[in-house]
């Protein structure tokens, strides 16, 4: 067993870096950017929580624009949110362009791992508040029509899908006698590698309200309590693999819909897949040039995906592993 001899700032980091060491491939530092230099023989590539120089430019910036991606894929003729990003100060612009799509979301243009995404807006009050809101925090604020559906992270490494994940908002599941707060506790006891601890914040509490219940509540036994409404792991959302769960039709629909962005080798896509009634087709709603890989490899229920080997594949395709190397924190 050999440890690893690099400090990685995060898991998507350390199980790239284990993957590498395991095939012989050297990894140093970056020596002018942030993150890793990854080398074997004439050819090298960063990698740095996931953004990585096998996706080309173009790929990254499209990635980067939501509304340019989802546009791209719908002239591709994929499903995805019909949306529109809208400048601080065009509120009421804003608001007549949503009213025509209600429900809708509200969230960053630019945002990351789940933060400020606003879910089924459906009042005028409602949605005047949270877009200023969110333009005095951010800047341009991305609007977009609300999809039924399953929310599943999806990632791709050469058109490939390699693994699937779940992502379940946060939650606890009822035993009968505790109460939320109590059931907040005990799960957060341990919540491995990568997940973060669940919270009873404003947000938290509010959700609950909307389902009639409060943190001395005592849900029954087996009854799932949501604590937020998206689902993004930095949230407290769970990690639950469904690779297996997925049709050959969607896999080919998903495969498809990572070839309609040029030079996006390694990807994760936020899709929405039917699985209760009343449910949407398939549908994608975001493109993530830098995915969270660690979620695949420590999943919160089901079979871990080594996913960490796809993207070694990509990089040095002749290079096999030859030992194994300590994942040690």
């Amino acid at each position: 067993m050999r440890s690893i001899g690099i400090a990685p700032t995060s898991w998507t980091n350390t199980v790239v870096v284990a993957e590498a060491l395991e095939r012989g491939v050297t990894v140093e530092k970056h020596p002018t950017r942030r993150g890793l230099l990854l080398s074997h023989g004439a050819k090298s590539y960063r990698w740095s929580g996931g953004a990585n120089t096998l996706n080309t430019r173009l790929a990254i910036l499209t990635a980067n624009q939501k509304d340019v991606a989802s546009r791209l894929l719908r002239n591709a003729g994929h499903n995805a949110p019909e949306n529109a990003v809208f400048r601080p100060g065009e509120t009421a612009r804003a608001w007549a362009w949503a009213d025509e799509l209600l429900p809708v979301v509200l969230k960053p243009r630019d945002g990351r791992q789940g933060n400020d995404v606003h879910v089924g807006v459906r009042e005028e009050e409602e949605f005047f508040r949270i877009f200023d809101a969110l333009a005095e925090r951010h800047g341009d604020v991305l609007v977009e029509k609300f999809c039924s559906g399953t929310e599943h992270r999806c990632l791709l490494v050469e058109h490939k899908l390699i693994a699937v994940t779940e992502r379940r908002p946060a939650s606890v599941e009822g035993d009968g006698r505790s109460s939320v707060a109590e059931l907040v506790s005990k799960k957060n006891k341990d919540r491995g590698r990568i997940h973060k601890p669940l919270s009873l914040g404003p947000d938290e509490q509010q959700t609950l309200a909307r389902a009639g219940l409060h943190v001395d509540s005592v849900p029954k036994e087996g009854q799932r309590v949501y604590l937020r409404v998206t689902s993004n792991l930095h949230t407290g959302g769970d990690a639950i693999d469904a690779t297996d769960a997925v049709t050959p039709e969607e896999k080919a629909q998903i495969e498809a819909m990572s070839r309609s962005i040029p030079g996006l080798r390694v990807a994760g896509f936020d899709v929405l897949l039917p699985r209760s009634k009343g449910d949407g087709p398939l549908t994608v709603l975001e493109v993530n040039k830098a995915p969270m890989i660690s979620m695949h490899h420590f999943p919160w229920e089901g079979e871990a995906r080594n996913a960490a080997g796809a993207v070694l594949d990509a990089m040095f395709p002749a290079v096999a592993p030859v030992s194994k190397v300590s994942l040690a924190a």
